[in-house]
């Protein structure tokens, strides 16, 4: 039903502005017909896909099973900066391949379902938890871009940060 409801929208605004683009001086032929049917095609493409997306996972099971998920995969990433952090001094020239390792699987998965999140949660809750979230993101891609230009040490200090920012965003979740 989305799928039909984003074609709707697609083809309101291709039939929109074809029809707009004949509101020259000396209107073309049909122009306005065309531009109506386009503005009709968005409005039920959109109510379609408001339908489609509150009928597919707007239950509570799914939000529960959902929010558990979510905290599922923030106590992974927490756990797995902690265990780089704990062993920091001890991964010099692995350092680096574990905060990509981190980057690359598990944030990306969380990542890929971040508008699924949002949608459940609603933004406000949702902009709480994926606060901390972002910006242990940007302290660890802020840590391996501080290694590999060769400052170990200072790049061993933003984990701390890092860490820190991630167990808030799991407590957020957990209190959700």
């Amino acid at each position: 039903m989305i799928i039909i409801g984003n074609l709707f929208l697609i083809l309101g605004v291709c039939f929109s502005t074809v029809g707009a683009a004949g509101f020259a001086e000396a209107p073309e032929d049909f122009s306005y017909e065309v531009f109506g049917v386009g503005i009709l095609l968005v409005v039920i493409g959109g109510l379609t896909v408001r339908r489609a997306t509150r009928s597919s996972g707007a239950g509570t099971e799914h939000l529960i099973a959902v929010l558990g998920d979510l905290q599922l995969k923030i106590q992974t990433i927490a756990t797995r900066v902690g265990e780089i952090d704990d062993s920091k001094d001890a991964l010099e020239s692995d350092f680096c391949k574990q905060i990509d390792d981190l980057l690359c699987g598990e944030y990306f998965e969380l990542g890929a379902r971040n508008e699924e999140f949002q949608q459940l949660l609603g933004f406000s809750k949702y902009s709480k938890v994926w606060s901390g979230i972002a910006v242990c993101e940007r302290l660890l891609a802020r840590a391996w871009s501080i290694a590999t230009d060769g400052h170990f040490a200072e790049a061993k200090e933003e984990l701390p940060l890092a860490r820190a920012e991630i167990q808030s965003s799991l407590q957020v979740s957990e209190t959700l």
